[in-house]
């Protein structure tokens, strides 16, 4: 790790080799046999760079208990901001069928992202039939290791998950799922109600009945464990935001113990 001015204590090194009074330790260089001056070093962190890798596809659009969309804007303003605040690069690549141009944030210290991305992602109307534009974003990550965060409802095929994850070994990817508790769970056990395709987004109605119900509810769980098994195979488990962003979630995520 390259010495600088960071918080990570490294040593004491002489004070011709380092000439920083900043740093100056005058207990270490009052015992000096010699009497040479001494100054603390630290080590330099390294900044990180920081993607939002994002399915703009329709079945996104979806708004029940919550929307979608407007938690995806919040998580990606969110971390756009702790990117700027940590002094790390962030870009944004969104995609539908294909990589949507007009929403590309290229990676760089971004002052005012977190606001510009809200506003762009708050004029979107999702409609691209499928996320297979996903693949073609991956090379504009870059080949440097990165943290990408892989922002979906994941309603696609297996396979393709596969291949976008494989795409990705290079860099740490935190898959967080956005979900909709209407889709599954909040449904009632008798009646008609409207549900979304998640390919298309189209909308159908559905007479449900108990068991309709349990089988709806059921293949939720297991869509839930398999994207489990899955994106732990290729490093982490999953994020789930559900209904609404909670920042806390995401923190207990990545400090599980609270420390």
């Amino acid at each position: 790790m390259p010495l600088g001015d960071g918080q990570a204590f490294a040593g004491h090194r002489p004070f011709l080799s380092h000439p920083d009074p900043r740093h100056l330790d005058l207990r270490a260089s009052i015992h000096d046999p010699f009497g040479q001056p001494w100054v603390r070093s630290f080590h330099q962190r390294s900044a990180i760079p920081v993607f939002v890798l994002a399915d703009l596809s329709a079945s996104m659009g979806f708004r029940g208990v919550g929307n979608k969309l407007e938690n995806l804007a919040l998580f990606s303003a969110a971390a756009a901001y702790s990117a700027y605040r940590s002094g790390d690069p962030f870009g944004f690549v969104g995609c539908d069928e294909v990589l949507r141009w007009e929403l590309f944030l290229p990676l760089r210290l971004h002052k005012g992202a977190a606001a510009e991305l809200y506003e762009r992602l708050g004029r979107l109307s999702p409609a691209g039939r499928s996320a297979d534009g996903l693949l073609q974003g991956v090379p504009y990550l870059g080949r440097r290791r990165a943290l990408v965060f892989l922002v979906s409802d994941f309603h696609f095929a297996d396979d393709r998950l596969d291949a976008l994850l494989e795409m990705l070994v290079g860099h740490d990817v935190v898959p967080v799922v956005l979900w909709d508790s209407a889709e599954y769970e909040r449904l009632p056990s008798f009646g008609l109600v409207h549900l979304q395709d998640p390919e298309t987004g189209q909308r159908r109605r559905l007479f449900l009945r108990p068991k309709l119900r349990e089988r709806l509810q059921r293949a939720f769980a297991a869509r839930k464990a398999e994207l489990r098994r899955r994106c732990s195979r290729y490093g982490r488990e999953p994020f789930f935001l559900i209904d609404r962003f909670d920042a806390d979630a995401l923190t207990r995520y990545f400090h599980p113990s609270g420390g």
